[in-house]
């Protein structure tokens, strides 16, 4: 598996890898570095791209982190890339109080995790002022340890081209990283770590699918945007949550990507279809005591997503599709489809593929998270994650119980947390997941979901 589902990240140490009780299990996690990536959008020039923050610090952090994770345990957080922007050079940037209020959810969510140090990772010029308030507010709103790194402090400068590329200020981004792990604890046992770690795996630029990625766009590119033929764009949203112990907190995220990726692939390179930034982290508090998940609020994901369309809006666009692979998203996500044209005078619709995989009945009405579909479909694309050893079997509900009171899709249903109906936080069977259903669901579901994209690109 390539290392850009979610961003160009150093594989171990990627929070979104690992599953619940890898988390639950990992030792000394008082001593840990967290670590979130804050990147913004921003014009640092007419012909570079409005991710280059993100490429360039994304690099550097990755191979800052490949040179330290030998010596003590760093978990790396799907990065932020939805700030404050600068109002007349920014691109996807958020109100402060929704920044805010972002920040202190995830920090909230490493926090309940059992975590004790959280490092902000910044490589915004512009997020300096905010990153330095909200590191504040973490410390003293949830009692972590917070502790915050400017890439502009290290040198990198995404105003500039790299000549040297970026593998010097990973020597002092490394270096910075032990020397957090060493405040206030005990100290480890090998702390030289100038050298470059033996063997870093080529880097890849986030996403699979980069020519229709709007933020991969210049801003000469970006603004001829709305001068072609009516664009649709695509709105990721997905979720940071327990998936049972075989598979990692990543899923949602994981699969959308894979879904959208191998969707667009299908379609001829002309039809105007791009996608905005995904909405990584989504709003899963069923999964609250499940370490790893984190959850942001209703008023947060709603806020979210009315900046992304008004921002796609203020850009000449038109149409916009949100594709959702989280459930608990949804009844935010469709509340903003009124919401959004009523307000903001633009077309919103839910992206669904609308694929059936064929799976016993009981599978089918009762398995819906972890279960035989999205196992499955892991083993397809990324089985270096997937545990088949540790999948186990329990449904919420089953076909032939008395009574008409369900969890779900029922005349009378019970709101419930996760731990109410699973004590794995498995709804369905995943012992029956194969790799080759797996080739064969995503291989269908793309075909679906790519002639949805083309139905829709042609109203």
């Amino acid at each position: 598996m390539g290392t850009t589902w979610l961003a160009d990240a150093e594989p171990e140490t990627c929070w979104a890898h690992h599953a619940w009780t890898d988390f639950a299990a990992l030792p000394q996690k008082e001593y840990t570095v967290v670590v979130l990536p804050l990147h913004g959008f921003a014009r640092h020039g007419a012909d570079r791209s409005f991710d280059i923050e993100e490429v360039l610090g994304a690099a550097l952090l990755r191979q800052a982190v490949a040179r330290v994770k030998t010596h003590f345990a760093v978990r790396v957080l799907p990065p932020l890339r939805f700030t404050p922007a600068a109002k007349n050079d920014g691109f996807f940037g958020l109100d402060p109080e929704t920044a805010y209020d972002l920040v202190a959810e995830i920090a909230a969510g490493v926090k309940a995790a059992g975590f004790h140090k959280l490092v902000f990772f910044n490589t915004s010029p512009f997020n300096e002022p905010f990153v330095a308030s909200a590191a504040m507010d973490a410390r003293a709103g949830s009692s972590l340890r917070t502790y915050v790194i400017h890439a502009r402090s290290l040198g990198l400068d995404p105003g500039r081209d790299q000549a040297g590329g970026v593998a010097p200020f990973a020597d002092h981004l490394a270096r910075l990283l032990l020397e957090i792990r060493q405040h206030l604890a005990p100290p480890v046992s090998s702390p030289v770590i100038d050298q470059p770690a033996a063997h870093i795996s080529p880097s890849a630029v986030f996403p699979a699918y980069r020519s229709r990625y709007l933020p991969a766009l210049s801003a000469s590119q970006l603004a001829g945007l709305s001068a072609k033929n009516r664009p649709l764009v695509i709105v990721p949203a997905a979720a940071i949550e327990q998936h049972g112990p075989h598979l990692p907190v990543g899923v949602d995220a994981i699969l959308g990507q894979a879904l959208l990726g191998a969707a667009l692939a299908r379609l001829p390179s002309d039809l105007p279809v791009f996608v905005a930034p995904p909405l990584t982290y989504g709003k899963s508090i069923e999964h609250q005591g499940f370490p790893g998940t984190i959850s942001i609020s209703t008023r947060t994901l709603r806020r979210l997503g009315l900046a992304m369309a008004g921002q796609l809006r203020d850009i000449g666009i038109r149409r916009l599709a949100f594709f959702n692979t989280h459930g608990g998203n949804s009844p935010v996500l469709t509340a903003l489809l009124h919401e959004i044209p009523e307000t903001l005078g633009i077309k919103a619709v839910l992206l669904r593929h609308g694929y059936q995989p064929d799976v016993s009945a009981q599978e089918a009405a009762w398995g819906f998270h972890a279960d035989e579909w999205e196992t499955s479909l892991m083993l397809a694309c990324a089985p270096e994650l997937v545990r088949m050893g540790k999948a186990v079997g329990e449904y919420p509900a089953r076909l032939d119980d008395p009574g008409e009171l369900r969890p779900e899709n029922a005349p009378a249903v019970f709101a419930w947390m996760t731990s109410d109906i699973s004590r794995s936080g498995v709804m369905g069977d995943p012992t029956r997941a194969t790799e080759e259903n797996g080739r064969r669901w995503l291989a269908g579901a793309a075909d679906h979901l790519a002639e949805k994209i083309r139905s829709l690109s042609g109203e």
